[in-house]
């Protein structure tokens, strides 16, 4: 009996730090991650423009509009773009330049996307994922891995229902608006407005 209860205070001690080790290795692992999701680096980039689910009859499969809102060129050299899977991660190549006012697509297929929006000159792909037609994260972060932007959409009330699978995208309403709010967006006209003014724009905003 004496010899089984000097075993157990020679390994407790060494076993209970290792415990200790362990969950506090989670908790810090657990709270980096949620630091990174509510931390935003506002470089006056926005998630302007979404599609996620084409209509049967007009579909140049999903992508996503970016819209440089400052008075800055900036180098997204690096950077990347995911859904809420961490593992879809699309990295944008080297010196790719923004200039302000300037709009990008990045698109899942870009053979389609050009077959339908010909006249779209910025464009990047493929993406390498799609987009749910029912709802999603898209997450826009720098080459240092800070989040720059983030829309969680939905295909219910009160997001605009007409976007899922009818033809028009969400638009952003004015880039100034917080596109985290599902107020901010509306359907677009038509197929969307890749690379352009949104259709729904309200300059009174």
């Amino acid at each position: 009996m004496i010899i089984f209860l000097k075993l157990i205070v020679l390994y407790w001690a060494p076993a209970r730090y290792m415990l200790c080790c362990v969950f506090t290795m989670i908790i810090l692992h657990s709270c980096e991650d949620k630091t990174d999701d509510d931390h935003i680096v506002d470089y006056g980039l926005v998630i302007n423009e979404i599609n996620y689910n084409s209509s049967d009859n007009f579909n140049p499969n999903d992508w996503v509009e970016i819209y440089n809102n400052s008075s800055n060129t900036i180098d997204l050299g690096l950077w990347t773009i995911k859904d809420e899977n961490d593992e879809h991660v699309f990295t944008i190549k080297s010196n790719t330049m923004i200039k302000s006012n300037q709009y990008i697509i990045f698109c899942r297929d870009t053979l389609k996307f050009t077959e339908l929006f010909p006249d779209v000159g910025s464009y990047y792909g493929d993406l390498g994922f799609g987009l749910s037609g029912n709802s999603d994260i898209v997450r826009l972060f720098d080459s240092n891995g800070s989040l720059v932007d983030i829309v969680e959409y939905d295909d219910n009330p009160p997001w605009p229902v007409t976007a899922d699978g009818n033809g028009p995208t969400l638009e952003l309403r004015h880039p100034t608006l917080d596109n985290s709010n599902s107020k901010s967006w509306s359907p677009s006209e038509g197929y969307g407005t890749p690379g352009a003014l949104n259709s729904t724009y309200d300059g009174d905003l």
